[in-house]
């Protein structure tokens, strides 16, 4: 074996046992995936077998075969667990890849002790390197695949990206790296500074800065906090980080105590926690992590006020003329140092800002978002690896904005009185409501877009408004409990409803059917509801199209309750189901949804089976099964969707097979079966599929179209490298 650390010829056993008990206890350390669950592995016991084997092989007189063997296989665990060292937490199907390999490396291990046959010496079965041991692994890991990607820079607190162009704040690091780093009597630092001077940008520049990365290692924490922080959600996010299930908490004192335990546990090394973007009126959180400080311990606080009795303060200096310009130049596209805006630019930003609730326009949307994106006026995050063309998949497309910008919005939509305002953002703090509405005269208002958060206090009694042209209803809660407000019932020009949780758990959400009396409704999304506690009361959307549910509690959703899902959404078009983590099987009730046309269920982890009516769905024009790594096969009704276009199955590696009749879906035109690693062959319908142009596999995966190259000559096949991107893409034509 070649390469890094490569051992061949005379190493012996020994030799080889400690290279891999170094890159076993490194990968241990080091690796945010696999950290908190090798610590079940446990080699000691292995050491003291493989010396007496190694002592004793004249005495035994062992195969020399044998143990050039037995020392392969440990070069191949070496090996193996330095490829453990690299994946990323993000990357599911391969924590799942290399923990399948781990199995089977360990299994032929325990073969190989079983051929020596040292007994005598030790009995093999007391070795703790034993299948159990890592099949434990395995079901640790599988049970944290169920953890909901977000975005790749901020999900988990994890270090966000820096922006393409940064100026200025090389002083301003070199000041924050001697506070942090070499002052021993400063714990915390408040950085200060007004809306959009770059603290944000600094924080994580020192994050990203090669000494400060060499002090704290992979114990660096990046929290955004922002205006109502919640310590249970940070402390879950903590320990979501480090790859722990996330705590639950019995009340605010278990809060405490949990982030006390984590500290203590991760403070043993050096640890950096950043508290981004904490407002005024925050101190008691400060408190809760400041009272825990030891000299390991260093927090960097980002905010616009100074906490006085927290902390070091540093006050960040606005950028000099020429920076500025520079930076401004540079984030406006203004290389030709024309200040020119295109006059349907603000047409953009509006269809952008009003979430596109026509049915058909998808994707002219993500397009004014990338035209935004170019402009920098928001930024778009697209945290999936394959960014294959032509997918219609925008389920992990995340649209951010500079708070500075987000308050300029907000502030152009409060102007002119309100009863004249197209846009109302309404933000409130428990039951107090805007004196405009508490004193509303049944007047009403010409808002089309109506966007409500509430707080953790509120208690669901909603004052009576008259919003009669409301065409998008936004709502945004943190409570348990929450109810519609009974004034939806008037929202005749509804067509889109928005529903998120704030909260970590799917909460319970009442009045939804006042929803049924609105005959424009085309549209709902809801995130964190429990869809059980929705369909108590018949419903009846005989307008609804699209139905997007993201991590919503979905398993029960459709037992016992009121009204059957065909009668509830006769004419849906389109069902999205997205991170519902207690998704076992697909409702058999979904395939009487004879109109749907797309139907999307994506990182839903435990999904094992899906119905075998799905061949009803015989309008059904694009199927998606992304990310559903339990699902181990696919039903024969298949055969009867003719007039799927699309079928997307990647990363659904518990797929061995597909249905033999496959390929009398006559109107398939592409498939995405990428990182199906356990599929062996297809079935010989596939060479049926006329209409096929374009596969997407893996380089593993692709020998099995070859033998069907003569009768699918016009077969684009794409092959997908890992963490693949556009520009990694090998393509070959049959």
């Amino acid at each position: 074996m070649g390469g890094e650390g490569g051992l061949i010829g005379g190493a012996g056993l020994g030799t080889l046992f400690n290279a891999l008990y170094e890159v076993l206890g490194e990968l241990i350390a080091k690796n945010l995936v696999f950290k908190p669950l090798l610590k079940n592995i446990r080699l000691d016991s292995l050491e003291p077998l493989l010396k007496d084997i190694e002592e004793s092989n004249r005495k035994l007189d062992l195969p020399v075969v044998e143990l050039e063997n037995l020392k392969a296989h440990l070069e191949e665990g070496i090996e193996l667990l330095r490829k453990c060292k690299k994946i990323r937490w993000w990357i599911v199907y391969k924590r799942y890849k290399y923990a399948t390999k781990l199995i089977g490396w360990d299994k032929s291990l325990q073969r190989f002790l079983e051929i020596l046959n040292v007994q005598g010496i030790r009995d093999v079965k007391d070795s703790t390197v034993s299948v159990k041991n890592i099949e434990k692994l395995v079901s640790r890991i599988e049970s944290n695949m169920g953890i909901p990607k977000q975005t790749d820079s901020e999900a988990w607190c994890a270090v966000p990206e820096l922006p393409p162009l940064v100026v200025g704040l090389d002083f301003p690091l070199k000041e924050l790296k001697r506070k942090l780093l070499k002052d021993e009597n400063v714990s915390m630092v408040v950085l200060t500074a007004p809306g959009g001077c770059g603290k944000t940008t600094l924080a994580t520049k020192f994050c990203q800065d090669k000494d400060v990365k060499d002090t704290f290692k992979d114990n660096i924490f990046f929290v955004t906090v922002s205006k109502k922080p919640k310590l249970e959600n940070i402390v879950q996010d903590l320990y979501q980080r480090k790859g722990f299930p996330a705590p639950t908490f019995q009340n605010e004192g278990s809060v405490v105590t949990w982030l006390q335990h984590f500290l203590r546990e991760e403070g043993q090394n050096p640890l950096l926690i950043v508290l981004d973007d904490v407002w005024s009126g925050s101190e008691s959180l400060l408190e809760k992590f400041d009272q825990f400080k030891t000299e390991n311990f260093k927090f960097l606080v980002t905010s616009r006020s100074e906490f006085r009795g927290y902390g070091s303060p540093y006050h960040l200096q606005s950028l000099d003329h020429d920076n500025a310009m520079k930076l401004f130049h540079h984030s406006a596209s203004l290389g030709d140092k024309s200040s020119h805006i295109p006059k349907d630019l603000p047409e953009k930003l509006s269809v952008a800002r009003d979430f596109q609730y026509d049915v058909d326009t998808d994707i002219e949307c993500i397009a004014n978002l990338y035209e935004l994106t170019k402009r920098s006026l928001a930024n778009l995050v697209v945290t999936r690896k394959d960014k294959t063309e032509g997918d219609w998949y925008y389920s992990e497309h995340f649209v951010t904005q500079h708070d500075v910008l987000r308050e300029l919005a907000i502030y152009n939509t409060k102007t002119g009185p309100v009863e004249h305002r197209e846009r109302l953002i309404i933000d409130i703090c428990g039951d107090k409501l805007p004196k405009w509405w508490r004193e509303q005269k049944h007047q009403p208002m010409k808002a089309r877009l109506l966007s409500i958060t509430t707080d953790e206090g509120f208690s669901s009694k909603w004052h009576d408004m008259q919003m009669p042209e409301v065409e998008v209803l936004v709502l945004n809660f943190q409570t348990k409990n929450y109810a519609l407000p009974n004034s939806v019932v008037n929202m005749d020009e509804l067509k889109a409803v928005i529903v998120t949780n704030y909260g970590f758990l799917p909460a319970e959400l009442s009045n939804f059917q006042l929803l049924s009396s609105l005959p424009n409704l085309k549209r709902i999304r809801l995130e964190r509801i429990s869809i059980p506690s929705i369909t108590k009361n018949p419903i009846h959307l005989a307008g609804l199209k699209k139905i997007s549910l993201f991590m919503c509690n979905i398993g029960q959703a459709f037992n016992n309750c009121a009204i059957s899902i065909s009668s509830a959404f006769p004419n849906l078009e389109e069902m999205n189901i997205d991170y519902c983590s207690d998704l076992i099987e697909l409702p058999s009730e979904v395939c009487d949804l004879i109109k749907l046309k797309k139907l999307s269920v994506t990182n839903c982890h435990k999904l094992s089976a899906l119905p075998e009516g799905i061949g009803n769905l015989e309008n059904l024009e694009m199927l998606r099964l992304r990310s559903c790594t339990e699902l181990s096969k696919l039903p024969t009704s298949m055969k009867y969707l003719g007039k799927v276009n699309f079928l997307d199955i990647s990363d659904c590696f518990s797929i061995k097979v597909l249905p033999e009749d496959i390929g009398e879906m006559s109107s398939l035109r592409k498939i995405n079966m990428r990182q199906c690693s356990r599929l062996q062959e297809l079935p010989p319908s596939v060479m049926g599929l006329e209409q096929l142009k374009e596969v997407v596999c893996d380089e593993e995966t692709k020998y099995l179209w070859e033998p069907f190259s003569s009768y699918l000559k016009n077969v684009r096949i794409i092959v997908a490298k890992e963490n693949m991107n556009l520009n990694w893409l090998h393509k070959t034509r049959f």
